[in-house]
């Protein structure tokens, strides 16, 4: 299974939101941290908060911080959120043009690995995951 790079810039962001503990931070932060591009930080961000993951507070001493405490959010929730497709050959999705999706043994297997993927995530939080504020070149006041 592979997590698209969205995902995978989210839960960095979501690292980094919860590594600076209760510091606002802002998008430009997140492109100086990460090297990401601007636009698909803010893509990213937007999915975040739309999902409630994130707080956007907009204005001169605005900036985005976590939505909830860090334990509380779910590594396997992010994922859940951000990732579009979890179908991981064909015959698992609607349609497929295999001749024994009717008959073949290997969904069931998939789907079980799948399953096990998720809940090996939903074992963390985010605030498993985060790093010292140190790690980004900044101090911990």
């Amino acid at each position: 299974m592979r997590l698209n790079d969205t995902t995978d810039l989210a839960l960095r962001v979501m690292i980094y939101a919860a590594s600076i503990k209760d510091r606002r931070f802002t998008i430009d932060h997140l492109v100086e941290a990460y090297g990401a591009p601007r636009s698909t930080v803010m893509k990213v961000v937007n999915a975040l908060t739309r999902g409630e993951f994130l707080t956007a507070q907009r204005g001169r001493s605005g900036g985005l911080h976590l939505a909830r405490a860090a334990h509380e959010i779910g590594v396997g929730e992010i994922v859940r959120h951000m990732e579009t497709d979890f179908d991981l050959v064909a015959c698992m999705r609607s349609r497929s043009d295999c001749t024994i999706t009717a008959s073949c043994r290997l969904i069931s297997p998939l789907a079980e690995a799948r399953a096990a993927f998720l809940v090996t995530l939903d074992k963390y939080s985010i605030a498993d995951i985060a790093i010292s504020p140190s790690e980004f070149g900044l101090t911990a006041s």
